[in-house]
């Protein structure tokens, strides 16, 4: 703050947003009876080089010319050392809540500061985060007064979560035991489950593809309390987070639009934000109707699933999001659904199947492990429910794929991945020794199916999952023969 004609500026790479907070401010100041300095005000957000977004910035700025113009009392330095304040302020000098706080919150607590003056409309997604003490305000006059030591705002210690209660499941998913069969295709979504294989199901329409996906997250193991924070962040910056249960204790399960556009997918915007492949983090993205969807949208995928990160990249710089997600799919075998169905007669030439088919290029099939063929059941189950003895529930289902997490959990204990499906080359070599006859079977599938090294290696992944399942340590051929089989269905 400096002499001279009256004007405020604010420069160091600001947004709309926060040019036009000089406004807000000004009006926001005035509107809680205090007078904004006659001088020349200049606020420099630090580091000039970085774009600044957002609303949160209001508050601070407020606060800090308050403070240099010597209007927030006389303890006021040794008390905004320690504190970090976030909100937009509205014309009134009402203190509005803002997107995006759980994140500032964690990563700014991290680097010691625990005092946070936050808007009141906040205070329970910044009560997830433990070890911390908040100052929820409604008004700016409200701080004011607290700096000033004329009215103190009640602090609010978030206590640490007992983990017992934060990672409680809140809804219950839908049962596989109500599912009527397809035993084959529940065995795949365990596999894949299991380890996070992508998966793919195929059948007529009504045969049950997206019943089964959609119970995929019954058998995925509970979130903990750190998986439960990561996916609350990015709900958190999208402002996605429902007011009276802030936290996410479910694993996403997100079902986009088959007119979805890549950056939707993937995320982008003018001010980026987190896509589709984001907000299923540690969860399930399910494409239902695979061919409907955009080439381009199912080609931006590809990176995500790779890498399990999304990156936007902007002229102001990259950002970068976590997406490490278990893609579930379904599609019908042809245009008009009926190839191969033992029920009604498919009325699709060859080439129309072909045409239809080749929606997916190669390199998307190839990051699909597991491809299942989904049959019509015999019987209709009129009131739904499974009779037969062996039918597996999502509770059978779940508990073998605890006992393949578990010894995962132990074989990469000191290694950089968590799944089956994240191994690298150098893993495979270790964790995926073969013996004679299973390595025979697989290069006879290489050789016969015309099979890329990329593909030997999912089967391989694979292969490993289902000997997981099994409790065994080592692959045998029974486990190299079913992942040859499911790989075998998408190249037919």
């Amino acid at each position: 703050m400096t002499f001279g004609f009256p004007v405020f500026h604010i420069v160091g790479l600001a947004d709309t947003a926060i040019k036009e907070s000089k406004e807000r401010v000004q009006a926001a100041i005035s509107n809680a009876g205090a007078d904004f300095p006659r001088e020349r005000v200049t606020v420099n957000l630090s580091p000039a080089d970085i774009r600044k977004e957002g609303t949160h910035f209001d508050l601070p700025v407020a606060v800090s010319i308050l403070q240099a113009g010597g209007r927030t009392g006389k303890k006021r330095c040794q008390e905004l050392e320690k504190c970090a304040f976030f909100g937009e302020l509205a014309l009134d000098g009402s203190v509005v809540p803002v997107r995006g706080i759980l994140p500032l919150l964690i990563d700014l607590s991290a680097c010691g500061i625990k005092n946070f003056f936050i808007p009141s409309g906040n205070l329970k997604e910044a009560s997830i985060v433990s070890g911390i003490r908040l100052l929820p305000v409604s008004t700016l006059r409200q701080v004011l007064d607290h700096l000033a030591g004329i009215r103190r705002i009640p602090q609010i210690r978030t206590e640490e979560k007992r983990k017992a209660e934060a990672e409680k499941e809140a809804v219950q998913s839908p049962d596989y035991a109500d599912v009527k069969g397809q035993e084959e295709a529940k065995r795949a979504l365990q596999i894949s489950a299991a380890a996070m294989h992508n998966v793919l199901l195929t059948g007529s329409p009504g045969s049950g593809k997206s019943m089964l996906v959609r119970r995929l997250p019954g058998i995925l193991p509970p979130m903990t309390y750190e998986e439960m924070l990561e996916v609350t962040k990015i709900y958190s910056v999208c402002g996605m987070l429902d007011e009276e249960e802030p936290m996410i204790r479910r694993r996403p399960f997100r079902a986009p639009d088959t007119r979805v556009t890549p950056a939707a997918l993937t995320g982008g915007g003018t001010r980026p934000k987190p896509g589709e492949v984001s907000l299923a983090h540690l969860g399930v993205l399910f494409l239902d109707e695979l061919t409907e969807y955009p080439r381009k949208s199912l080609e931006s995928l590809r990176g995500p699933m790779e890498d399990e990160t999304a990156a936007v990249v902007r002229s102001g710089g990259k950002v970068v999001f976590p997406a490490k997600f278990l893609t579930a799919a379904a599609m019908n075998p042809c245009p008009c659904g009926y190839a191969g169905d033992t029920k009604r007669e498919c009325t699709c030439t060859p080439y129309e199947i072909a045409r239809y088919r080749s929606k997916l290029s190669g390199p998307f099939l190839d990051r699909i492990d597991l491809f299942v063929t989904v049959r019509r059941p015999e019987k209709v189950p009129l009131f739904g429910g499974c009779a037969e003895e062996n039918c597996l529930s999502s509770a059978q289902l779940l508990e073998g794929v605890m006992l393949a997490r578990d010894m995962q959990k132990n074989r990469f204990r000191t290694e950089s991945v968590s799944y089956n499906s994240q191994m690298t080359a150098d893993h495979l070599r270790r964790f995926c020794r073969l013996g004679e006859a299973s390595e025979n079977l697989l290069q006879e599938a290489a050789g016969r199916l015309h099979l890329s090294v990329r593909s030997c290696h999912r089967i391989l992944r694979t292969a490993r999952t289902i000997a997981d399942l099994d409790g065994k340590d080592r692959i045998g051929e029974l486990h190299i023969a079913e992942a040859i089989r499911y790989k075998e269905h998408g190249l037919r």
